[in-house]
């Protein structure tokens, strides 16, 4: 009687394709999913992008509701000063409070929940970021169908789906440890910016993460307010929940950390 040894794993390896061990189509999208993605330009460009996408949010904002949806340090501001009996009337405390504590709810959620599934993980910031672009659709659903009041119950819904969804972006972002490109807060960003003591170096990945940023948050701003003006104010939530979904899809072609040999230092270009 004939007896064949087991294959080496050399062996395996030279056969056929036909002959290989194939993987369940189930496992490879698990393991796709449970990648933690890498620092890169690609990563550093869905960033960018998401704020974008919160410029025009906040430009498309205020004139409608008197408040921001991601800027909390203006909210904070106008709320201790309404309190104070400062102000005649020329902001929305109600708004302001919807959108302060949705915005802190939407940071705890989802930033929680990061930290439980992984925050690197190629899962977790697809669900993050599909919640955080359906919150701004239904933004938008709401705007649209009803007529658009600075105060009341569509108001503080439309500015509590975005507060929300922002908190979770800002969270999602910060998770990532890519603290030079907030997606929300400029004011950080203009002052380590110009203390950078490496300001004036051609190669200088830190300084150029904060330029693009304060780029992108500025531009956004201003597309907002042009488009709310020249379209509708329901059109820059549209382009702000486009942006999201953008990044939504370029999720999935991030390159995982195992597939980048590079220590961090060479990252810094």
């Amino acid at each position: 009687m004939a007896f064949s040894l087991p294959q080496t794993e050399t062996e395996v390896s030279s056969l056929p394709p036909s002959d290989c061990p194939r993987r369940n189509p189930k496992s490879r999208i698990h393991e796709f999913l449970m990648e933690d993605i890498r620092e890169d330009i690609l990563l550093e460009a869905e960033l960018l992008l998401l704020s974008f996408a919160t410029g025009i949010q906040d430009a498309a904002a205020w004139p409608d509701y008197m408040c921001f949806a991601s800027n909390q340090t203006g909210n904070t501001l106008f709320l201790a000063i309404g309190v104070a009996g400062l102000t005649h009337n020329q902001y929305s405390f109600s708004n302001i409070g919807v959108s302060l504590s949705m915005f802190v709810a939407g940071g705890f959620i989802l930033g929680q929940l990061g930290n439980l599934i992984g925050v690197r993980k190629r899962l977790w910031l697809l669900i993050s970021n599909l919640i955080q672009t359906a919150l701004v659709f239904c933004a938008l659903i709401v705007q649209y169908s009803w007529p658009i009041r600075r105060d009341g119950p569509a108001a503080m819904a439309v500015i509590g789906l975005l507060a929300f969804s922002s908190g979770g972006q800002v969270a999602m972002g910060r998770s990532l440890k890519i603290t030079e490109i907030t997606t929300a807060m400029a004011t950080a960003a203009f002052v380590d910016l110009v203390v950078d003591p490496d300001l004036g170096k051609l190669k200088n990945r830190l300084r150029n993460r904060r330029v693009g940023f304060l780029i992108m948050l500025v531009s956004g701003c201003f597309v907002g307010a042009f488009a709310a003006r020249e379209v509708s104010s329901s059109f820059p939530i549209l382009l702000c929940a486009v942006g999201k979904a953008l990044v939504c899809v370029g999720f999935l072609f991030n390159r995982p950390i195992k597939e980048d040999n590079r220590s961090e230092e060479d990252l810094k270009v």
